[in-house]
């Protein structure tokens, strides 16, 4: 249970932490109160700090120090910080639409990829994104098409904009194909990756009676390539871990689990299931000895009313939130205005 704080320790624990994040050194009530012109005195200061400790929100890492922010601190300032800048910046979002208009190759793939980049590049940390679109896009149209004597090429396309496809080994005349076509297409217009799923694994005998051998395969091959299809995880910018840790083994297992889409996908199932539309997870809450001395500041970003996914980074607890936050939060609503603006045209 988080305990009350008064004004005047709310007031000195964001402050605290404010220089902590500026400077990275303990605080110390002298400097706390010169750096922001208090009316209090050093003694008084150093009285509601001592408070502040007994309540678990800083540490004194020395006898002689200042005091540092614990996790429950951090999370204290995190907190506050959300009751102030949740809000969108319609020029930000404006100028990254512009960038992301601005890229040659502009499938969702490639967006995806150079905006995670862009995240890495402005905020100097490890870009983190996951696209579950895949599962919120909405069937378009299936196409059969004799490609060879023995080989059928199968083409899957969604709306808005999302292309699958594969080769089926198997001799069949094209009528047959065209009539298998119309009949899938008809059958999953309009439905999603999960409703299709779980719709074909029934049809595959209804279809099997009536064309046999090729309704099976192409069945069976529409199957699969959708099961190969698992939420888009990306990392950009890994090199960006060395500025934060030196020591070796450490670096190694952080890149490890950088590396590791299950773990990854764990941390972002918290915030996808959460209210708020960012979020930060701090490295101590993840309960991976590792991550102690890292967060994961990420935002999700919606196709219509649907979760399509997240976009975030991967960094240093003492970052600067205040910063980081609306950055990562504005992305993710670029990404959604222009899933929108994909869905509408």
């Amino acid at each position: 249970m988080v305990e009350e704080l008064t004004v005047r320790e709310r007031d000195i624990m964001l402050k605290i932490v404010g220089l902590y994040i500026e400077s990275g050194e303990p605080v110390g009530s002298r400097t706390l109160q010169k750096r922001y012109g208090m009316k209090i005195s050093p003694a008084t200061i150093r009285n509601v700090m001592a408070d502040l400790e007994e309540k678990g929100y800083l540490y004194q890492p020395h006898t002689s120090a200042g005091r540092l922010p614990t996790d429950k601190g951090l999370r204290f300032y995190i907190n506050s910080l959300f009751l102030t800048i949740d809000s969108v910046d319609v020029n930000f979002v404006n100028r990254m639409l512009a960038y992301i208009n601005s890229i040659e190759n502009r499938s969702f793939e490639n967006i995806f990829a150079s905006v995670l980049k862009y995240l890495s590049r402005t905020t100097g940390y490890t870009g983190l994104g996951v696209s579950f679109l895949v599962d919120v896009l909405n069937l378009k149209e299936i196409s059969l098409i004799k490609v060879s004597k023995n080989k059928v090429l199968a083409v899957i396309s969604f709306e808005p904009d999302y292309v699958i496809h594969d080769v089926i080994d198997i001799d069949v005349p094209s009528d047959l194909l065209s009539k298998l076509s119309q009949e899938l297409t008809g059958r999953f217009r309009g439905k999603t990756f999960p409703q299709i799923r779980k719709e074909i694994v029934k049809d595959i005998e209804r279809f099997k009676k009536r064309f046999m051998e090729l309704s099976f395969k192409v069945n069976s091959k529409v199957l699969s390539m959708m099961d190969s299809i698992d939420s888009d995880i990306k990392v950009t910018g890994t090199f960006n871990v060395l500025n934060i840790t030196e020591d070796l083994e450490k670096l190694k297992e952080t890149i490890r689990i950088l590396e590791e889409k299950r773990m990854l996908l764990s941390f972002f199932d918290r915030i996808l299931s959460g209210k708020r539309d960012v979020a930060v997870i701090l490295g101590s809450e993840t309960e991976v000895e590792v991550l102690k001395p890292f967060s994961i500041v990420a935002s999700k970003y919606s196709f219509g009313q649907r979760s399509a996914g997240l976009v975030g980074i991967f960094g240093p607890k003492r970052m600067d939130y205040s910063r980081v936050i609306p950055i990562v939060e504005n992305v993710s609503k670029a990404l959604s205005k222009l899933l929108q603006e994909r869905e509408t045209l």
